[in-house]
């Protein structure tokens, strides 16, 4: 399948090279990613990091109820430019990123082979416009030498550093990648025994990862990695569980720690409750105040942006933003069933 990268840069190909050897990687290998869009479209996708308004000087989160009070949005926040690939370790039933098509057994059936060397370049591209590269998914935790050896060479030409989004499952990677991390979104889906059913494993399988996900968060807190924690909610999920959930994700440096709560929205599939914004609302309310050095929030439109924040059981509502994202993606896309 052709495909589209958006925006190259021009790479060191004796750089390129010799990360390639460093990692053993072939230089004309491929890997699989996520196209965006039916046009084959690779790397067309950003995020903005919205919680980096609830930092201060210095890249820390405020110790106080306090957003940082920017004249746009838009500009003011850190743009990620999302590395979609094609291949992940679990299947989570829910799982419906823009042009991830799965099949009734969980594989994503539409994914393109991408030239190595073309990742690099998208990479430069990211980094001449001032852009993080984010490696996503799937999960990188799948493309393990890949995203390291992309992270190094962006270490060793620009002294950049690189993001992720991963299920939390690998922290034995995690460790080897965290010098080269500013920031990380860490999923922590469920308590230990639903981990299994909300990521289409099983239940042993889903308790496992859960203490993976601990293990992975504790080494970005040890690293001061600026974290995201990020946990699907549910029509049904109650507070009791949330509660053991907020025991966990406190374990880490509130100062580097900050706990997203994803509303679910209705996917194909899938005959989960879809979860009412006030009553999420009034949760966030009740586990703030008892967990009151944890910076929360929930996206409040998750295609524009924007998001409601809590800390100290205060609810924090921040400017107003009226700033859809170029491109972006999201779980909450309802797509069909490939043929």
């Amino acid at each position: 399948m052709a495909y589209n990268i958006f925006s190259p840069g021009e790479i060191d190909e004796s750089l390129f090279r010799a990360v390639c050897a460093d990692f053993r990687l072939d230089p004309e290998s491929t890997a699989e990613m996520l196209p965006y869009g039916e046009r084959g479209n690779v790397g067309w996708e950003t995020r903005r990091l919205y919680f980096d308004l609830a930092r201060v000087q210095g890249g820390l989160f405020n110790t106080e109820p306090v957003l940082r009070q920017v004249a746009d949005v838009k500009s003011a926040l850190p743009v990620t430019r999302i590395f979609s690939f094609g291949k992940c370790n679990v299947s989570c039933p829910y799982c419906k990123r823009d042009c991830q098509f799965r099949d009734d057994d969980g594989n994503i059936v539409v994914a393109t082979h991408v030239a190595l060397r073309d990742l690099f370049a998208l990479a430069e591209g990211a980094h001449a416009r001032g852009e993080t590269v984010r490696f996503s998914g799937g999960d990188p935790v799948v493309f393990p030498k890949q995203t390291l050896a992309i992270a190094a060479y962006l270490r060793r030409r620009h002294g950049a550093k690189v993001s992720i989004a991963h299920n939390g499952s690998g922290p034995a990677w995690v460790k080897k990648l965290a010098p080269d991390l500013s920031s990380a979104a860490i999923d922590l889906k469920a308590v230990p025994e639903k981990m299994g059913h909300v990521m289409g494993v099983s239940r042993q399988l889903g308790e496992r990862i859960y203490k993976l996900s601990e293990e992975t968060q504790a080494v970005l807190s040890a690293h001061g990695v600026i974290l995201d924690v990020r946990t699907p909610i549910f029509g049904d999920s109650p507070i009791e569980e949330m509660r053991r959930l907020a025991e966990t994700v406190a374990k880490n440096n509130p100062r580097t720690c900050f706990w997203t709560w994803r509303l679910y929205k209705a996917v194909h599939g899938c005959d989960w409750v879809v979860p009412q914004k006030e009553v999420v609302f009034e949760m966030l309310d009740r586990i703030s105040r008892e967990f009151p050095h944890l910076w929360m929030g929930v996206r409040a439109k998750w295609e524009r942006g924007g998001m409601m924040y809590w800390l100290s059981g205060q609810r924090i509502a921040p400017m107003e933003m009226d700033d859809a994202e170029e491109r972006g993606s999201g779980n909450g896309l309802a797509l069909p069933r490939a043929a």
